[in-house]
């Protein structure tokens, strides 16, 4: 059994057809899924599918950093958790310009944002799911400051060698998507990541991986993901499922 830890299923992109997604997923291997919500309509839909679909898809509820600015979120925020919520985010720091957002101007609110999240993570005893781009030191100096660190997965984990000591080093997990397939950098370093603190997921609908690149991103493909883990690991992709299952069953205790 495969675990997506990273799919949007709520997203309208599913409207149409996301029964027979999460049935094709089921097919390929892929029995649970972990639904994150990227700001407070989306994580009010991924709470409500999750329960929905008990025990096969689960809820996380949070705020992506494109999001700063907004108000009341806490408020909201713990307003949308319900039994079916396993983890906060998607939730960090972003610096990457986006469609007029000015990312590195709004450096302050995405700091204050990711720092309440990580809190609300500690304080309700759940891990969190962090997004990270062009800001990991950031990151790490956030989650550094804090009375004690979190569990957790940088989801969608794009950076290097030295970004993956940090990561391990204080105890969160490493999510690989589709982009793994084809990324020559993603390439060189998936060989130094542990299996025990590795984690597969999709991103859907984003992110397809080779082969589908121009499609819509399904949950089905991940284990496309780790037939890839598995030949850069030199490792039977048996192994990569049954580890990474394990981790995600870990993680989020699903």
């Amino acid at each position: 059994m495969f675990i997506d830890t990273h799919c949007h299923l709520n997203f309208s992109n599913f409207d149409e057809d996301r029964a027979m997604v999460i049935g094709n997923a089921k097919k390929a291997g892929v029995k649970k899924f972990i639904n994150p919500g990227d700001d407070i309509k989306t994580s009010v839909s991924a709470a409500a599918l999750a329960l929905l679909h008990p025990n096969i898809i689960y809820a996380s509820v949070g705020i992506h950093p494109y999001n700063a600015g907004e108000k009341n979120i806490q408020r909201d925020l713990l307003r949308v958790m319900t039994k079916a919520t396993v983890a906060i985010g998607e939730c960090g720091l972003d610096y990457h310009p986006y469609k007029g957002f000015d990312a590195v101007g709004k450096k302050d609110e995405q700091m204050g944002l990711f720092d309440m999240q990580l809190r609300t993570a500690l304080e309700y005893d759940l891990p969190v799911i962090i997004h990270s781009r062009d800001a990991f030191s950031d990151i790490f100096n956030v989650l550094d400051s804090l009375p004690k660190l979190p569990r957790g997965v940088f989801h969608c984990f794009s950076g290097g060698l030295e970004d993956i000591r940090n990561i391990v080093d204080r105890g969160f997990y490493l999510g690989l998507d589709g982009n793994a397939t084809y990324s020559k950098q993603l390439g060189m370093v998936i060989p130094s990541i542990p299996l025990d603190r590795l984690l597969l997921e999709t991103d859907s609908p984003y992110l397809p991986p080779e082969g589908h690149r121009g499609e819509r991103s399904e949950p089905k493909f991940i284990p496309l993901i780790a037939k890839t883990v598995a030949k850069l690991q030199n490792i039977d992709v048996k192994n990569v499922e049954e580890q990474t299952t394990k981790n995600a069953e870990l993680l989020f205790h699903v």
